[in-house]
């Protein structure tokens, strides 16, 4: 074809419209069919994405309010028919609303502890369209969704239902409020064993001050009468007994004023004003009382004259130091989580005790001089487990009590100089006649420097129930380990005769009175909050609350 022909026929067919609607359409057609599967597709993926996030919110409400967390979301998955949805990650931890934080960082995974769960799922979504541009035949889609509990426990250390016999609950009670409370016997064993509900005393209080309008919280940071302190707890307390020894020692008292708020935190509560009679807070009365009248008044350092009260004992002088709480730290907190501590106040014990003779030591009597130190215990918030009310936990982190317990001669001038130490010298135990003597010293250092873990169950919370945590440092309690660890001296001033015999004699003397004063020991530091080598913890209250999608 020669060069002429060809270009009319090229010029021909540029001429040529027909078939431009074919060509069109064929081009288009790529463009729609992929317009259609990105729609098609991206519209099954979006719609399957809000259905797997309501499957992802039930799951997540349901892991965090279970213990088994794992288990009660993959039950919840499967009530909502996503049998094919896998857990791609469940963590539990802790939730906090603190808006200053960004949201991601709102959530602290804390392994088996916390009030929150954050759950992902996902899902490997058919593709429609998409596998022929993409060559892949699904899609994953995976969604995430927090939820969290907000629970609380109210709890205090150095608190527990003690059940001491004569009056000794009512003396030391009046030695603290520095006046003779005149409370009998039966008003003051009454007094041990009474509650009182925290929340209801504290309305109780909002009427005797006349605070009506102002919140819990308010109510506690108020400067408040003694006297109307008291017959608050007079009103709420349980029991005639409790109620008649709240209201005589409530017109005895000096009508100073007392900020509670110095005492007790309320935490979460602190800004309600109603009280919810079918969630109690309980509290010991005697506890109560005794922190109230040691702030109110100041006065710390104690003496106590029991004489012959304890079996086998000719006398028996007693002398208290309690040092300040330390800051920011309350008798009895209500809490979420791990933020609050709640710590007893340095203790300081010494009883000057007589020990009646026998036999060799018939005409004479024996000194028994015992210190007792103990440092800060304090409790913080573990966990709380809400899988149903009647099997909910709550666990604390306790430290006892260390400090040392001595048996000699102390300086009780500065028995209340938390600042010095102490170190009991040893003492002269018995004198025979001028002509011989038996001096002895001792000395236990208790440990107690790591946090012990104490669970309380449902039943025990309920019922008042304190637990004990021991440092099991004295095998035989206090007296007994003094006595059997005691470094005996006998010195016959000169003359050459065998004391073998009075150093045994003193030595049984002494082991025969051991197990009376520690019962006295016991009661002491029981009534004080505090025990040897022991806190003393109870959890006052428990809210489980309802668990809410917060991410």
């Amino acid at each position: 074809m020669s060069r002429v022909n060809s270009i009319r026929l090229l010029g021909a067919l540029a001429a040529d419209r027909r078939g431009n609607i074919t060509m069109l359409f064929a081009g288009g057609f790529v463009m729609l069919a992929g317009s259609a599967a990105f729609a098609v597709d991206t519209g099954s993926l979006y719609l399957e994405k809000r259905r797997l996030q309501g499957v992802a919110d039930a799951a997540a409400l349901s892991a965090a309010n279970s213990e088994a967390a794992e288990t009660a979301a993959r039950s919840a998955i499967s009530a909502n028919k996503a049998g094919d949805t896998n857990i791609e990650q469940i963590e539990r931890g802790s939730y906090s609303p603190d808006t200053s934080l960004a949201p991601d960082a709102r959530f602290s995974p804390s392994g088996s502890d916390g009030n929150a769960v954050r759950l992902t799922i996902g899902r490997d979504v058919p593709l429609f369209f998409g596998k022929f541009l993409t060559g892949r035949p699904t899609a994953r889609v995976s969604v995430r969704a927090v939820a969290a509990r907000v629970d609380l426990a109210s709890f205090s250390i150095g608190s527990r239902l003690a059940s001491v016999g004569g009056g000794l609950p009512g003396q030391l009670l009046s030695s603290i409020a520095g006046t003779d409370l005149s409370i009998n016997v039966m008003d003051a064993q009454g007094l041990v064993n009474a509650d009182v509900d925290l929340l209801a005393f504290i309305d109780a209080l909002r009427t005797q001050a006349s605070l009506q309008g102002l919140t819990f919280g308010e109510t506690l940071a108020t400067n408040i009468s003694l006297p109307k302190v008291l017959n608050a707890l007079a009103s709420t307390a349980s029991g005639t007994s409790a109620q008649s020894a709240l209201r005589a020692i409530a017109v005895k008292v000096p009508p100073v004023t007392v900020k509670l708020s110095q005492l007790i935190d309320l935490g979460p509560l602190s800004g309600e004003t109603k009280v919810d009679p079918s969630r109690p807070i309980k509290a010991d009365a005697y506890a109560l009382v005794r922190e109230v009248l040691e702030t109110a008044t100041g006065k710390r350092q104690l003496d106590l004259d029991l004489g012959a009260n304890v079996p086998g004992v000719v006398s028996t002088k007693v002398t208290l130091a309690m040092g300040e709480r330390p800051a920011n730290s309350p008798w009895l907190a209500v809490a979420k989580d791990r933020g609050i501590k709640v710590r007893t106040a340095q203790t300081r014990l010494y009883v000057d005790a007589r020990v009646g003779g026998s036999g060799l030591l018939s005409s004479t009597s024996v000194h028994l001089p015992i210190f007792v130190e103990l440092a800060n215990a304090e409790a913080s918030l573990r966990s709380i487990s809400c899988p149903t009310p009647s099997s909910a936990t709550v666990s604390l982190d306790v430290t006892t009590a260390a400090g040392q317990v001595g048996l000699g001669d102390v300086d009780t001038a500065i028995l209340g100089n938390f600042n010095a130490a102490i170190t009991p010298r040893r003492t002269t135990l018995v004198k025979l006649l001028g002509l011989a003597e038996v001096t002895g010293v001792a000395n236990v250092t208790l440990g107690g420097a790591g946090a012990q873990k104490a669970t309380f169950t449902a039943q025990e919370i309920a019922a008042g129930t304190s637990h004990s945590v021991s440092t099991h440092d004295l095998t035989a309690g206090v007296a007994g380990s003094l006595v059997k660890g005691m470094d005996i001296q006998a010195n016959a001033l000169g003359i050459g005769v065998n004391l073998t015999p009075v150093t045994s004699a003193v030595g049984g003397l002494l082991q025969g009175v051991a197990v009376p004063i520690d019962s006295l020991l016991n009661d002491l530091t029981g009534l004080l909050g505090v025990n040897v080598g022991q806190a003393d913890v109870r959890v006052n209250g428990l809210r489980c609350g309802k668990p809410i999608l917060v991410g």
